[in-house]
């Protein structure tokens, strides 16, 4: 059963139509309440960009202010990309959500035997008993072509957490792995197939899964703890977890894919990211608790139905939010761990969607 219709709501808030100085003004006074490093912030609404604001600073030790072309790390809201490029793969027929592990990674090893059983779809929805990842090294970073694949063959002495499928973790391993199957998959490196068939192809120029691809100029530190606030150590970069952690973009790029998401894809068929943002898992015993692929959806905040991603790592913060029924996309980073991502979020969808806010205000 699917959880989105790809069809437009009768109800559609005319988010072109807000006076977006007032939501300035209350960004504003949430930068200052909260005295956060720096933010950026946009909305796309009927494949239009109609807001995007930077705030704040790329560091408390270079003051060069935010803009809508900063560069930030985005931690885990790299995963619904690595989706999309699994799901590319399927439309052309070279992969299928059920195909088996095994099947596409023949080298693929581990210490328990269940893990033959794991599938994409499974890797996808957090349903295949992966571990997670216990340090990422930033501070010791692998940048060459055979970072990731060494990563995952150094998986070889790990255990299941579960039988696959059988219940639902979160893990960034997986993820990697998928990475890697897009790689193995397309004969050419994780990084160059999403530039080919995402980035390039939505003219997201400031976007990368390398690092080394961004212009310093624009990249923003990212800032920890809470009463002294203080640069991070390291930026965060290793190529051994690239697919499910390292996405570097701006708010203007992903105007660009959050309308594209939105409206006539080009990246992928409707009917894919339907597919996508379908219920790939539901839980035997609370059939309310369910997974997409890549992607948390659900009927959350208002009773809108979203398609959504966060991300969090040391110094920095996103989220990714997607409404396909209304046709609006509203995302947010942050260089400043300490952000409230719920209140910066709140404050945009109230404004956005005033007739849910007076619903949810009454609850």
């Amino acid at each position: 059963m699917l959880l989105v219709s790809l069809a437009l709501s009768s109800n559609i808030a005319a988010a072109e139509q807000r006076d977006w100085d007032v939501l300035n003004d209350k960004l504003v006074a949430l930068v200052d309440e909260e005295s956060i490093v720096g933010v950026a912030v946009g909305i796309v609404a009927h494949g239009e960009q109609v807001f995007a604001r930077g705030y704040g600073h790329a560091s408390l030790e270079r003051e060069t202010a935010i803009d809508t072309r900063s560069v930030f790390h985005w931690a885990s809201v790299s995963k619904p990309f690595v989706a999309i490029a699994v799901m590319q793969l399927v439309e052309r027929g070279e992969l299928s959500v059920d195909d088996l592990l095994v099947e596409r990674l023949p080298w693929f090893s581990m210490n328990d035997e269940r893990y033959r059983d794991i599938t994409l779809s499974q890797l996808l929805s957090h349903t295949s008993g992966m571990p997670d990842v216990d340090d990422y090294e930033w501070g010791n970073p692998q940048t060459d072509p055979g970072a990731l694949k060494r990563w995952i063959l150094d998986l070889e002495d790990e255990k299941l957490l579960f039988a696959p499928g059988a219940d639902r973790e979160y893990s960034n391993i997986g993820f990697e792995i998928l990475g890697m199957v897009v790689q193995e998959t397309a004969g050419m490196s994780f990084e160059d197939f999403m530039h080919e068939n995402i980035f390039a192809a939505l003219e997201m120029n400031d976007t990368s899964f390398l690092v080394s691809d961004i212009d310093p100029a624009l990249r923003v530190a990212g800032h920890a703890g809470r009463l002294w606030r203080r640069a991070t150590d390291a930026y965060h970069y290793n190529r051994r977890h690239a697919p499910s952690s390292t996405l570097n973009t701006n708010v203007s790029d992903m105007s660009k894919f959050a309308a594209e998401m939105l409206g006539d894809a080009r990246i992928l068929a409707p009917e894919t990211i339907a597919t996508m943002w379908s219920v790939a898992w539901r839980d035997p015993d609370d059939e309310t608790r369910t997974a997409a692929l890549g992607w948390n959806v659900a009927r959350t905040w208002g009773g809108i139905l979203a398609a959504s991603h966060g991300g969090h790592d040391d110094g920095f913060r996103s989220y990714l939010y997607l409404a396909p029924e209304e046709n609006v996309g509203i995302f947010m980073v942050s260089n400043d761990e300490t952000i409230s991502i719920s209140q910066f979020m709140r404050t945009m969808l109230e404004f956005v969607f005033p007739e849910q806010a007076t619903s949810e205000a009454n609850k």
